[in-house]
């Protein structure tokens, strides 16, 4: 059995031209439920003059060194001696090659799902077994087999579409390189016939290793004479013509979604760069020690670049550790932004305001789980001051949370002055009331920890803020979130994965992985919604925790929705 191995040309250059046909090629994975002849409709399945009138004129025009076309149901003996395209290519001196699903491994793929068909046949029989008892109700027995009906029904439909579309179409693609590669040319055309349901897969599987497709799609529309008025069949006949004209897409046409990252750190983080890339944006352009004088150039030469189509779709997304430095940035984006020349930008400092948004929520959303209220009546204590914990503490004050943002470095001399300055620069940037405090020592620690309903531990990586002793003195319940996820851990004997485990009596314990699973997922829709939204969003730390606590509601309404059915029990078996 051939291996399928989808693998770049050496030394060719290959271009296909994908002329999509008239009709899909009839194609089943095993014996269809019903079989639809082609000789039932024998006109449907076949080009119709028009098309191999146009196929013709393609060929002299670009003059291909092979072409290739699905099989679909037929054999290599009826493709070759019944198919009009055969002889249209012959007598224009190009062969015409079958291209497909290999033979045994469509029988291997249908045998995976032969079993599951088996059981709905089975299922099937027993539901009219039951049925056919007269002045019996619907049972649960035949209501649960009805739902294993549907069930196994499903599964198999989307095995089949899975191998029809995305294995065929590599299978299909692979034909297509292997042909070229028997070519003794560095330049080589081929024609490709497609099926109307193919054309994109089979395009992009071809553009996944850098051959050049142009995809081309007849229009067919019927002409009649300027002063014919048929209402006959002859006068149809008579006044009528058949018009087909191709739109020709070349593949460059593709408008492609770019986002520009800027970034105030040296070296633009791999992290963004690699999540963009999974949300499906063509083009990422990093930028490293970008200041507020280098984003007005960057945008606007971005921008101005492109058509409104391709203004819609860039993003800016703006990075880098230092928070004051980004917020800056995005405020002379924003204003080298204006219509019809706007668009979205994503504002993520080192992942902070993502990580502090999911923070918040995750300990929102724990609380109210458990029966211990709502998060805005609570005292929260934000031990970190870096961009996480500033994050967190704006978020928490404007909930109407009474926040206490702590600097528990022990190597700030200026500790007093620093966390007073801190706080005045939250309240006047950005509108948020936060005390701050210097807690260098465990006494310190302590006594913050004390008036705390909530500790949020924001610190540097590998820096542990609370320890067991600590934890011990604590004479009311408290929740520990800790967002380090590297050893030593910000809180003794927490476990990355707690998700409000009681660590120590009446403390109950949020752990980094818990976080950081959703922080992935908020950074990952917002990407997602930056690339497909037309709106001019800034996609900020407010934007983050609404759509977190979306998410978090999403989960749980899954899990409320979730049923799990059992068989009956049958008489004896109890």
């Amino acid at each position: 059995m051939r291996v399928l191995e989808i693998s770049p040309l050496e030394g060719k250059i290959l271009k296909v031209i994908i002329v999509e046909k008239e009709y899909s090629e009839p194609f089943s994975i095993s014996e269809p439920l019903q079989e639809y002849s082609r000789n039932l409709v024998p006109t449907a399945f076949k080009p119709s003059i028009a098309f191999c009138s146009f196929l013709e004129r393609l060929i002299d025009e670009v003059k291909p060194d092979f072409a290739t076309e699905e099989l679909g149901n037929r054999s290599l003996k009826d493709f070759a001696e019944n198919n009009v395209l055969v002889q249209i290519f012959r007598k224009k001196g190009v062969p015409l090659f079958a291209v497909d699903i290999d033979e045994y491994a469509r029988e291997s793929l249908a045998s995976l799902i032969d079993e599951k068909k088996r059981l709905r046949d089975e299922v099937v029989k027993a539901i009219e077994q039951i049925s056919k008892k007269e002045g019996k109700e619907r049972s649960f027995e035949e209501e649960y087999l009805t739902a294993l009906l549907q069930c196994l029904q499903q599964e198999i439909e989307e095995a089949e579409r899975e191998i029809k579309f995305n294995v065929r179409e590599k299978w299909i693609a692979m034909g297509i390189l292997e042909n070229a590669r028997k070519v003794e040319k560095s330049e080589v055309t081929c024609i490709h016939i497609s099926s109307p349901e193919h054309v994109d897969g089979v395009r992009k599987t071809l553009e996944s290793v850098d051959v050049i497709v142009e995809t081309i799609k007849p229009i067919k529309k019927v002409v009649f004479a300027e002063k014919a008025s048929p209402i006959s069949l002859k006068d149809l006949l008579e006044s009528a013509q058949i018009q087909l004209k191709p739109v020709v897409r070349r593949s460059s046409e593709e408008t492609p979604y770019i986002l520009i990252f800027m970034d105030t750190d040296e070296k633009a983080s791999p992290f963004d760069i690699c999540m963009a890339y999974d949300a499906g944006f063509n083009v990422v352009v990093p930028y490293g020690n970008v200041s507020a004088n280098d984003a007005k150039r960057i945008v606007q030469d971005a921008l101005f670049s492109r058509d409104l189509k391709g203004v819609k779709r860039t993003c800016f997304f703006i990075g880098g550790k230092d928070m004051d430095k980004a917020e800056e940035i995005l405020k002379v984006v924003q204003e080298a932004m204006f219509p019809p020349f706007k668009t979205n930008i994503i504002i993520d400092p080192a992942g902070a305001y993502t990580t502090a948004a999911a923070m918040v929520a995750k300990v929102e959303d724990a609380l109210a789980r458990s029966g211990l209220g709502s998060l805005r009546d609570k005292r929260c204590a934000v031990f970190g001051t870096g961009p996480v914990g500033r994050t967190a503490a704006i978020l928490l004050s404007k909930m109407g949370c009474d926040v206490t943002i702590v600097s528990p470095n022990p190597q700030r001399k200026d500790g007093e002055e620093y966390v007073s300055n801190l706080s005045n620069l939250i309240r006047t940037k950005y509108g948020a009331e936060v005390k701050g405090v210097f807690a260098p020592t465990r006494e310190k620690k302590i006594e913050v920890m004390e008036r705390a309903d909530v500790i949020f531990c924001a610190a540097g990586a590998g820096i542990q803020i609370i320890d067991k002793e600590m934890l011990n003195a604590m004479k009311l319940s408290k929740v520990i979130v800790d967002v380090n996820a590297v050893p030593p851990l910000g809180v003794e004997g927490i476990k990355l994965d707690d998700d409000m485990r009681e660590i120590s009596p009446g403390i109950f314990a949020i752990g980094a992985l818990a976080v950081g699973r959703l922080k992935h997922k908020v950074e990952q829709e917002i990407l997602l919604e930056a690339r497909r939204s037309e709106k001019a969003t800034v996609f900020d730390y407010n934007y983050a925790l609404q759509l977190a606590r979306r998410i978090l509601r999403g989960e749980v309404l899954a899990k409320r929705l979730t049923v799990t059915i059992s068989p009956p029990v049958r008489k004896g078996r109890a």
